[in-house]
């Protein structure tokens, strides 16, 4: 792997809220020590209805920190993080790529990993990931996927989301991405628009292969159920080759992210 740019490396901030959209980012929280190795990074914008199962599967462990990302939420999510004494809460502008790339930037641990808040994170998953850290060929990787409720359409779907990261190397953000730290900056973070986790998925496979990695991790299949299955499939489908035909035919997606544009 080519070198890349300098990797940031936050010192601890002050404690507090702030920030809020278009401020500077607020944090609050326990702030754990340098030698973290595993930085789990959620980021949120009202999710108060799932977010408490998240954060009580997630194991607690002296490797792991956790900073969850909340992009201005108006339910009770920010409260909801603050019950949970391990989690170090972070106030960003609104997007799912900028709240990555904040919770990124503010990260101790060498690898970083993506977790949605309708994700679950659990022990077993957490071991798979510490055993891929310690080979030093890994650079990046995802988990297979099942959704839940379990239910034939979700079986289904999942099975197409596996078939579809196996055979291209094109898992999702619900899959957890898992990069190494300066893996993730070399490729200049997440990009603030979406598709932000195909985009970054594409751009690290020019410097790096990805690892699908078990067991499956759970995601909610709550978009396919409240907007059709068929319907949030097919838009799936169709936002992936819309994607693809952008970066083959147009110059809207640059080959970096936009990590370093992010002000803390």
């Amino acid at each position: 792997m080519k070198a890349g740019p300098t990797v940031p490396r936050s010192s601890a901030p002050t404690c507090g809220l702030g920030g809020g959209s278009g401020g500077r980012v607020g944090t609050s929280g326990p702030w754990p020590s340098p030698k973290t190795l595993i930085s789990i990074i959620i980021p949120v914008l009202n999710e108060a209805r799932v977010l408490a199962g998240t954060l009580a599967g997630l194991p607690v462990a002296p490797d792991v920190e956790v900073i969850l990302v909340d992009g201005g939420s108006t339910d009770s999510t920010w409260e909801q993080a603050g019950s949970f004494s391990y989690v170090h809460r972070l106030k960003s502008p609104r997007g799912r790529g900028r709240q990555m790339n904040a919770g990124a930037r503010l990260a101790r641990g060498e690898v970083l990993v993506f977790l949605h808040a309708d994700t679950l994170l659990t022990a077993a998953h957490l071991k798979a990931i510490r055993q891929a850290a310690a080979d030093p060929q890994f650079a990046a990787g995802a988990f297979e996927l099942s959704l839940t409720p379990p239910s034939a359409a979700l079986k289904l779907i999942a099975w197409g989301a596996n078939w579809r990261s196996r055979v291209f190397g094109l898992p999702y953000g619900d899959q957890v991405l898992i990069l190494r730290r300066a893996l993730f900056f070399t490729l200049g973070g997440f990009a603030h628009r979406p598709p932000e986790d195909l985009d970054l998925v594409i751009r690290l496979k020019r410097l790096a292969r990805l690892r699908l990695l078990t067991p499956p991790v759970a995601s909610s299949g709550r978009r396919w159920r409240e907007h059709g299955y068929c319907y949030t499939t097919l838009r799936h489908w169709l936002l992936l080759a819309r994607h693809l035909a952008e970066r083959t035919f147009t110059h809207r997606w640059p080959a970096q992210g936009e990590v370093e544009q992010e002000s803390l």
